[in-house]
C-alpha cells in the first residue's frame, strides 16, 4: 500500500570527494527504490550561524540523560528540548566561538567545528568522567608543536578537546570555577585543506560492564589532497587514514593527556613502529560511523577517490586497503593481500535514477543500525547515504549478503506530511526559497548517532533538523486491565470528533498505552509527529 495522503489514523473509544574526474561505471545498475514507506518531518530549525547564512550542521547525539544536541560547524552547540507534542525549544549550550585561543577554522567544508560526544559518566556524581565532553575542530592555532606531523604544509591542526562543566543538568556550559574550561587531549598537523577530522564517539549501547566502556573513538582521514600523495593511509605509524581507540581519562599517552587501550592489535603486536592509538586503518576519509547495539558491529563510511564509496564493517587491526585499491578496486596495486573487503559499495557513475542535483561529486554517510522503532519495517536496517546529492538509502544488516558491490542497497524516497514523495534536496530548497535565498546544489546529509529508535537527518544548507518517522498507525485492544492502544506519531483527543475540535493530548503517552476509564467518550487519532 502506497501513501499519498494518508497523514493520520483515526481510531474512536466509547471509552567527500572534490575529485571524480577518472569516474568509471563500476556497477552499471543503478540503486533500486526500496519500498518503505517513511514520512519526513521538520523538528526543530537552528538561528542562522551569521546573517542569511544557515547552520552548517555535522553531528546530532544524546547526552546520557536523553537530552538532544545538535552542533553547527561555524562554532555553537545546542541543546534541543524535543517533549513529545511541544514545540521544540533551541538553546545555545556552548559557542566555540567565544574561546578565542582555539582559533576555530571554518574555511572550507570540511574544516570547522566537526564533531562532539558526552562521556559515558557524564552525569554520574563521583565518577572521573562526569560533566566531561569532547570535541573535535579545526584550528588556526599552529604555534603549539603538533602531537603527530605526517611531514609536507602546516596548513592548519586538528585540535582533539576534553571539556569538563560544573553542572552537567544545565541547559547551557559553564566551567568548574577555578579551573580552565578545556584542556587539549590530541593536536595534528594537516598537510593539505581536507580529509581532516571527522566523527568522535563512545560505542552505543553499552553499560560499565562492557570492556570498550569509556573508549572514544576518533576519525582522521589521510591527511588530504588526492590519491594520497603522503601513503598515510597505509602506514599504520601514524594516525592519518585511521579510525583511532583511545582512552580520554588515561594517561599513558607519548604525550600524557589520554590512555591508550591495551586491547588495540597495534598496541599489542610487539611492533614499537605500529601506533597503539590505531583501531583500524587503510581509510580514506572514514568521516563518520556507527555501530548496531544488537551486537557491537561497527559500520564505517569511507570516502572514495574516483569511483567507488565503501562501507567497511569495523575489526581490531584491520587495514581496509587505501591506497593500494579503492573499495573493492585496484587504484596502485592489484594485490588484496591482508586486506579486509567492504561489506558494502557503490560508484559514482548512475547511483540513483533521477537524482535533484546535476554535481558529480559523490561521498558516503552513515548513520546507525535502527532497533526497537516506532518503524518496524525499519528495524534491522543500516541507514546510510550519499551526502552531496542527499540520496538516502538503507542496507538490512540481517538478510543483505554484506558481501560488496550494490546488493543489498535500495533508495529511499520520504513522504511529506502532505503525502508527497521527495528527496531531501529538494525540501532543502524549499526551506531556502521561503528564505528568499539560492538553490543548494547540494545537501550534505549526515545522520544523527546514538538516538535509539529514531533517525533524524541533518544536512548544511538550510539549518534544519528533520526526522524520518513512521506513518501514523492506531490500534486497539482489551486485555484483563482495560483498553490499551498501540500507535505511532502523536496522539490527539476529541470529544465529539469534528476536525477543529482534535488536540494533542498531553502529557503524550508512550506505546502500548494503557488508556484510563472515562464516562465520556473519546476519540482518538495520531497523526505525523
Amino acid at each position: 500500500m502506497r501513501f499519498r495522503n494518508l497523514t493520520t489514523s483515526l481510531i474512536t473509544l466509547a471509552a567527500l570527494n572534490f575529485g571524480a574526474a577518472r569516474a568509471q561505471d563500476r556497477f552499471p545498475t543503478p540503486i533500486p527504490t526500496s519500498d518503505l514507506e517513511v514520512f519526513v518531518t521538520e523538528v526543530a530549525t537552528l538561528p542562522d550561524s551569521s546573517s542569511n547564512a544557515p547552520a552548517r550542521m555535522s553531528v546530532m547525539t544524546r547526552d546520557p540523560s536523553g537530552r538532544y544536541f545538535v552542533n553547527d560547524q561555524r562554532g555553537p552547540l545546542y541543546l534541543l528540548d524535543l517533549t513529545p507534542g511541544q514545540p521544540t525549544q533551541v538553546t545555545e549550550y556552548l559557542d566555540m566561538r567565544d574561546y578565542a585561543a582555539l582559533e576555530l577554522r571554518t574555511a572550507s567544508g570540511e574544516q570547522g567545528f566537526q564533531a562532539f560526544v558526552f562521556h559515558p559518566d557524564f552525569n554520574q556524581t563521583g565518577e572521573a568522567g562526569f560533566g566531561k565532553f569532547y570535541t573535535i575542530l579545526s584550528s588556526n592555532d599552529k604555534d603549539d608543536t603538533p602531537d603527530f606531523d605526517p611531514g609536507g604544509s602546516n596548513i592548519f591542526h586538528t585540535l582533539l578537546v576534553e571539556w569538563t562543566c560544573e553542572d552537567p543538568i544545565a541547559s547551557t556550559f559553564s566551567p568548574v570555577a577555578g579551573q580552565p574550561p578545556y584542556r587539549i587531549l590530541m593536536r595534528l598537523q594537516q598537510p593539505y585543506g581536507n580529509h581532516n577530522a571527522g566523527l568522535i564517539a563512545f560505542q552505543s549501547g553499552i553499560d560499565t560492564t562492557d570492556p570498550d566502556y569509556g573508549n572514544l573513538y576518533v576519525a582522521i582521514g589521510d591527511g588530504g589532497s588526492g590519491a594520497d600523495p603522503q601513503e598515510n593511509g597505509e602506514d599504520n605509524s601514524n594516525p592519518y587514514g585511521a579510525i583511532l581507540r583511545i582512552n580520554p581519562l588515561g594517561t599513558n599517552s607519548s604525550n600524557g593527556q589520554y590512555g591508550l587501550v591495551a586491547a588495540n592489535l597495534l598496541a599489542s603486536d610487539g611492533n614499537s613502529s605500529t601506533l597503539a592509538e590505531i583501531y583500524c586503518y587503510g581509510l580514506r576519509n572514514p568521516q563518520r560511523f556507527g555501530w548496531d547495539t544488537s551486537d557491537g558491529r561497527l559500520w564505517i563510511a569511507d570516502i572514495g577517490q574516483n569511483a567507488v564509496e565503501e562501507i567497511n564493517l569495523g575489526a581490531n587491526g584491520a587495514n581496509f586497503g587505501w591506497d593500494l585499491r579503492e573499495g573493492s578496486f585496484p587504484f596502485e596495486s592489484n594485490s588484496s593481500s591482508g586486506l579486509t573487503d567492504p561489506v558494502s559499495e557503490y560508484d559514482h557513475t548512475n547511483t540513483v535514477s533521477d537524482l535533484p542535483t546535476g554535481i558529480s561529486n559523490r561521498a558516503v554517510t552513515v548513520g546507525e543500525v535502527l532497533r526497537d522503532s516506532d518503524i518496524p519495517s525499519a528495524n534491522g536496517l543500516l541507514w546510510l547515504g550519499d551526502f552531496p546529492t542527499g540520496a538516502i538509502f538503507t542496507l538490512n544488516v540481517e538478510t543483505d549478503p554484506l558481501a560488496g558491490g550494490q546488493a543489498g542497497l535500495s533508495e529511499v524516497r520520504p513522504f511529506t506530511p502532505s503525502g508527497n514523495q521527495v528527496q531531501l534536496l529538494d525540501l532543502i530548497n524549499q526551506t531556502r526559497a521561503s528564505r528568499g535565498l539560492g538553490n543548494a546544489s547540494r545537501a550534505d546529509l549526515r545522520f544523527s548517532l546514538d538516538t535509539p529508535g529514531r533517525v533524524f537527518v541533518l544536512n548544511k544548507q538550510d539549518g534544519v533538523v528533520r526526522e524520518l518517522v513512521s506513518p501514523p498507525r492506531i490500534s486497539v485492544s482489551q486485555d484483563q486491565t482495560g483498553t490499551v492502544l498501540e500507535f505511532s506519531g502523536i496522539i490527539q483527543v476529541s470529544s465529539d470528533l469534528t476536525e477543529g475540535s482534535f488536540e494533542d493530548l498531553d502529557p503524550q503517552p508512550e506505546s502500548p498505552w494503557q488508556v484510563p476509564l472515562s464516562d465520556d467518550p473519546r476519540f482518538f487519532r495520531s497523526v505525523i509527529r
